[in-house]
């Protein structure tokens, strides 16, 4: 299994949720954060803005659909068609187990 982290600004993160149900990936969880990236925030004026507002949507899926909801993410989260910095970041983590508290069964 794979743990998909996004980091995709807030504006877009309707767009890739939607994206992701529309594919049958409907299992998400979706959080506010503040945070910068390469470009060390971004500076209007004389004002810099060191904290962007973003946000971070994890899901987990089996192996075979990490490449398909890593692109589905990807090109959802995009401002445009070639992209723009700031646009987000994708990271993809094994995941070792997962237990449904409910039932206490190790599934998906």
């Amino acid at each position: 299994m794979k743990m998909i982290k996004a980091v995709v600004r807030p504006e877009k993160a309707t767009d890739v949720l939607s994206a992701l149900n529309k594919a049958g990936f409907n299992a998400v969880t979706r959080f506010d954060v503040l945070g910068r990236g390469k470009q060390q925030g971004l500076k209007v004026g004389d004002v810099l803005y060191s904290e962007i507002p973003k946000e971070i949507l994890m899901i987990v899926v089996e192996d075979k659909d990490e490449e398909q909801v890593s692109d589905i993410i990807a090109g959802a989260a995009k401002t445009s068609s070639k992209g723009s910095f700031g646009d987000g970041k994708i990271f993809v983590l094994d995941v070792d187990k997962t237990i449904t508290i409910s039932s206490g069964k190790q599934e998906l």
